[in-house]
């Protein structure tokens, strides 16, 4: 009876502690429960100082008129951030008139400043036939500042034993007001282009 009485508890405890940790079942990873929290508490993005592939120093704030979409990368990544970049390639095309009109802006941040200089940063840009004007890549400027963009933005990253990175992968929108707003997955590139094409539409009619 004890036995039993005692799996019951486990059990029930188990389940008590995933309805919590899974935001009471509605996010069942930690990157699901990152893109609720940021949909149902949109926070201000701190003003941060970059320097961008020309040696110019930028903030996120510079863009404060429009929509900006940030991706993390590394520039020797082989796999996931090759993805990341050919999905801003696809909305550099897909929204090139809201680019012209200062309504979308793309910001590739590097968390490895170390190896991805300005120059690796704008080869990666040319890889993918960024125009500089709209979309843009930038590192931060030290150690702690990379530590405190990672953190804001709940980005994991873990050096591998390749002398890469295991990171998580996303699309993150900040709105005209400077708020992080919308997180997207890797996979989630379409549903990204429909978000974005609602709070344009909707900027644009007032």
């Amino acid at each position: 009876m004890r036995t039993f009485l005692a799996t019951v508890f486990i059990a029930i405890m188990g389940s008590l502690i995933l309805w919590v940790s899974t935001d009471r079942g509605r996010a069942f990873t930690v990157e699901e429960a990152r893109r609720l929290d940021v949909r149902e508490n949109p926070r201000f993005v701190p003003e941060w100082h970059l320097q961008n592939q020309d040696l110019e120093t930028v903030t996120i704030q510079d863009w404060h008129e429009g929509f900006l979409v940030v991706d993390f990368i590394y520039t020797s990544c082989p796999s996931v951030c090759l993805i990341l970049s050919s999905g801003l390639k696809s909305l550099q095309k897909d929204f090139a008139s809201e680019l012209e009109k200062n309504n979308l802006r793309l910001l590739s941040i590097s968390f490895d400043p170390e190896k991805d200089t300005p120059q690796r940063l704008k080869e990666h840009l040319s890889h993918f036939s960024a125009n500089f004007k709209y979309w843009i890549a930038a590192r931060p400027v030290s150690s702690s500042q990379k530590k405190a963009i990672l953190d804001f933005f709940k980005v994991i990253v873990i050096p591998d034993e390749y002398g890469g990175y295991t990171h998580s992968a996303g699309y993150h929108v900040i709105d005209p007001q400077g708020r992080l707003v919308a997180i997207f997955g890797v996979e989630q590139l379409n549903e990204l282009k429909e978000y974005l094409t609602q709070v344009l539409n909707k900027e644009n009619d007032h």
